[in-house]
């Protein structure tokens, strides 16, 4: 094996990669580090850290987007001496919902698959509880209404713009049923019992479609005894019984590539270098949350959009691994800006996204957005271009019935007659507040706050029996709050009307704020956090990487958070649960299409 083929790339690979080195070059030069991968010559190979800095890589302090390091993009030194060697067909790089599902369907087709998994076996735990599931057997036994696959492919693509690569999308759609109910096979009735099924059955206002959207309540929910890491489990069994070989605690290092094809990958464990040969390697790494210089590359316009004291973070600790590899081998990088998910708008503590039904105001007293824009992840965009002041929903006394005119979806709420009660209770809480009547009561140690299930757990409301009162204790003052007096009063006739003449807000979802007591509660934008990334290489309807000339690098599959164009620029729900799904049910058919290349 040539030194370069060690490297992941082959002369040829490297040559290949034309137009995304060159972009990635310059970007490098611009952001004043010396990434070694994408300025050396093709016969010299990448050129040193040193190398760079002497050509003046590092002389400019202008960081694009806020991209300030490309290191990532530098392939890792060739690792010789190895602790072991081993040979398969293909090797699955990550354990989660892609991973695993993509590890069974190759052993079940007789091919030498080994999954490798970074965390240690005896703490492994999935990440993520639902997934949403089209016509899967379970939903359909209790009664959740039937999803013609082609109306769901059209709605998503309508939702998104058309970015995302079609065919993923209408293979989800059309194998949404079957791999589900393989995903699922080996629940017992016990398992099946402790299955939940979000907003279903539907509450007495719960919305099924809102400005030509539609979504859907067809989810599995596995937050009780059997959880995902249970089923996972399950589903590694049913590889191993078919030959697949796990091997824990082990990282993937970097490909291996042999006359621009895959020859198999590097990886560490506990005892040293791992060399494994192989003709095919699945990439299910889990996405780039835990590396911020990746996010600030692939999320240009949040990196770019923050303010000071702001940084783009995630609850993933997952690095970016397999678009890492991915890309020292030849594949090439998403053009645009990959989806976050809830990462535009959609911050905390307040999650105003998560109160469409209240009427929304800026410092200014004045709206700025259509509070129900229907996909829950869009909802607050707008505030990722305003100032960063605080933010305000308000309602009237009626809130309670408004309230229960939802969508499900993630971040919605659910209706149930315990969560409109404790609604109920967390404005009274805040009237009596207002009044002075109030006493704290005992609470039992880890009860829950008072805004009633779902993302909005803990609502901290203002109270007051006026509107003038409550823009003062909302900090209103002056002109502002005569705006706000004259905004709600204008937003009031909106609703008599039936017509939003500012905003387009839906006429089924208009609801007055006219009957006091009124309240309110506060949303201090924070941005740049998103839960997991879901992009970085750009593949065919195969999941087959593509290289600089979009045509497909022989023996490279790209599957879960590591496959790109499957959502646009932003994660959707048009059922609760869409990540898992998308993970679960392609990474199946990512196993069929390696199987198939295998022969």
């Amino acid at each position: 094996m040539s030194k370069e083929n060690l490297k992941g790339m082959s002369r040829r690979s490297f040559i290949g990669m034309g137009a995304v080195a060159a972009a990635a070059a310059g970007v490098a030069g611009l952001a004043g580090c010396s990434p070694a991968a994408n300025s050396g010559s093709a016969e010299g190979g990448a050129s040193t850290a040193g190398e760079a800095e002497a050509q003046g890589a590092g002389a400019s302090d202008v960081h694009i987007h806020n991209v300030k390091d490309t290191s990532w993009m530098t392939p890792p030194a060739e690792v010789t001496d190895f602790a072991k060697e081993m040979d398969c067909e293909v090797v699955v790089c990550g354990h989660g919902f892609a991973g695993i599902t993509a590890c069974r369907e190759l052993a079940e087709q007789g091919k030498n698959v080994i999954l490798i998994e970074k965390q240690p076996e005896d703490t492994y735990a999935a990440v993520g509880n639902e997934f949403a599931a089209l016509n899967a057997a379970i939903l359909q036994e209790r009664g959740v209404p039937h999803i013609d696959p082609v109306e769901f492919y059209q709605n998503f693509m309508k939702i998104t713009s058309n970015m995302p690569n079609p065919s993923l999308v209408m293979k989800f759609a059309q194998n949404s049923e079957a791999n589900s109910n393989w995903y699922l096979d080996r629940l017992t009735e016990e398992d099946f019992a402790t299955m939940t099924t979000a907003f279903f059955p539907p509450t007495e206002h719960q919305l099924s479609e809102l400005s030509g959207i539609k979504f859907w309540p067809s989810v599995c929910s596995f937050y009780g005894e059997c959880n995902q890491t249970k089923i996972q489990m399950y589903n590694q069994a049913a590889a191993e019984e078919k030959g697949a070989q796990f091997f824990f605690g082990t990282t993937a290092e970097y490909i291996i590539m042999q006359d621009g094809a895959v020859a198999g990958l590097v990886a560490s464990d506990a005892d040293g270098y791992v060399k494994i040969n192989c003709k095919a390697v699945v990439c299910a790494c889990g996405g780039m949350g835990g590396n911020p210089d990746m996010m600030a590359y692939f999320m240009p316009d949040m990196a770019q959009a923050l303010v000071e004291g702001e940084e783009l973070n995630s609850m993933s600790a997952n690095d970016g691994r397999g678009v890492q590899m991915a890309y020292w081998a030849g594949a090439h990088l998403e053009t645009t800006p990959i989806p976050g998910m809830n990462m535009k708008g959609l911050s905390v503590p307040g999650k105003m996204n998560c109160l469409p039904q209240a009427l929304w105001v800026d410092e200014s007293g004045k709206r700025f957005t259509n509070e129900f824009y229907p996909t829950s992840e869009q909802r607050g965009y707008q505030t990722t271009f305003m100032s960063r002041k605080t933010k305000y929903a308000v309602v009237d006394n009626n809130f309670t019935e408004y309230r229960q005119y939802t969508l499900p979806q993630h971040a919605g709420f659910d209706a149930t007659e315990a969560n409109i009660q404790s609604l109920r209770e967390s404005m009274d809480t805040a009237y009596a507040k207002f009044q002075g009547t109030y006493e704290e009561p005992e609470q039992e140690e880890g009860q829950g706050g008072p805004g009633g299930g779902g993302p909005m757990t803990q609502v901290e409301w203002i109270a007051d029996d006026t509107l003038e009162g409550l823009a003062a204790q909302m900090g209103l003052e002056g002109d502002a709050a005569t705006a706000f007096i004259e905004q709600v009063e204008r937003y009031n006739g909106y609703c008599e009307a039936g017509v939003d003449e500012e905003f387009g807000r839906a006429t089924e979802v208009l609801f007055p704020v006219k009957d006091g007591p009124f309240y309110a509660c506060t949303f201090d934008p924070v941005l740049g956090e998103t839960m997991v990334t879901m992009g970085g290489i750009i593949t065919d309807g195969e999941q087959n990487a593509l290289d600089a000339n979009y045509e497909p690098i022989p023996g490279l599959y790209m599957a879960g958070n590591d496959c790109g164009r499957r959502f646009g620029t932003e994660y959707i729900t048009p059922i609760p649960g869409v990540s898992l799904a998308f993970a679960l049910v392609l990474g199946r058919e990512c196993g069929k299409s390696v199987a198939k290349f295998l022969g």
